[in-house]
């Protein structure tokens, strides 16, 4: 074959070969296209809850939920912080539906950032059964969280009381967040000076023990969450796993922190969202996730809480309106 040939040859191919590269190359984008689609219109079609405690399998805790609704349900764990961010930077599109939090710091940051759906006081019968509904900072309140004295022996039953955690030596597990609810009844009780120098002392006798230590373990008591006793893993969990005392027991009540819910504004699935809300304040389901996360229901039912602790009695925005005074405060302090 000449060059002359060859030339026509090769012309002619590339001729006949080039159409069958074009209809390749859009058969594969129309079959990305269609994937990315139907990624979004799955996402677009599921409840998804932002939390700063659970995960994507924790999502068989609402097993229940979900058949009942015939709903899909997507966990989402994300820090406060990565909650704000992405619902501020996507708005309406960040797909975010609710948030699920462990404390009650988490929402009141939210609600601070204009995130959080106006909650409407409402004639509901659950509703009004609840006293650990925020309708200024926009949450529900679905799990009691105690705060516990865990004892490093099984002869150590002092200190009984929170007063006394200032002038003994102990440890802490709470994070910063923990430490407002936990200050917040003592607040209540003493002017703002009188709670600083109880908060100063507090500080000086308290060390924050990490899980994987060092620490020193001539400390008898570790003031830590009840949800805490389960998960927390150390030396002391493993010597003494039922060595745990409420405080305040005989006077005022324990102090706790609240697992909290609330609905994000302009929620994509606002109908399912209302829904969710409402199944978790359900007596009987409370109990039942409650149970299975190591914290206190809500409601009393079926007595499920007769062999709990007595809580402290109030109206948890009687509480909350320290916070910010406390914030500062442990700021000042640290």
């Amino acid at each position: 074959m000449s060059k002359l040939q060859r030339k026509h040859y090769l012309c002619f191919m590339q001729r006949l070969i080039r159409p069958f590269l074009w209809i390749s190359v859009l058969l594969f984008l129309g079959i990305s296209a269609c994937t990315v689609e139907t990624a979004e219109s799955i996402k677009s079609q599921a409840l998804v809850v932002a939390s700063d405690f659970l995960h994507e399998k924790d999502t068989v805790l609402f097993k229940d939920f979900i058949r009942k609704n015939d709903v899909r349900l997507i966990i989402r764990h994300l820090t406060p912080d990565q909650m704000i961010n992405e619902i501020e930077s996507k708005g309406y599109n960040s797909g975010i539906d609710l948030v699920l939090s462990d404390n009650m710091q988490t929402p009141i940051k939210l609600n601070k950032n204009g995130i959080l759906q106006d909650l409407v006081e409402s004639s509901s019968e659950i509703e009004t059964q609840n006293p650990y509904i925020s309708y200024k900072h926009n949450f529900v309140g679905i799990g009691l969280d105690p705060f516990v004295y865990k004892y490093t022996s099984d002869s150590i039953r002092e200190p009984k009381n929170y007063r006394d955690l200032n002038k003994v030596r102990h440890y802490h597990t709470l994070s910063s967040s923990d430490i407002i609810s936990f200050l917040s009844p003592i607040r209540r009780r003493m002017n703002r000076a009188k709670t600083y120098e109880w908060a100063r002392e507090w500080t000086e006798n308290s060390t924050f023990r990490p899980e994987k230590g060092p620490w020193d373990d001539s400390t008898q008591v570790v003031l830590c969450k009840y949800s805490q006793l389960e998960t927390f893993n150390d030396s002391v969990w493993q010597r003494y796993p039922s060595g745990h005392h409420f405080p305040n027991g005989e006077s005022a009540g324990v102090y706790f922190d609240l697992m909290s819910i609330s609905i994000v504004q302009q929620a994509e699935h606002f109908s399912d969202a209302q829904k969710f809300l409402e199944h978790c304040q359900n007596s009987g389901y409370n109990a039942t996730l409650n149970r299975k996360l190591n914290r206190f229901p809500i409601y009393d039912y079926l007595k499920s809480r007769l062999e709990g602790p007595k809580f402290y009695s109030t109206h948890i925005d009687q509480l909350l309106k320290y916070h910010d005074v406390l914030d500062r405060m442990l700021d000042k302090l640290n």
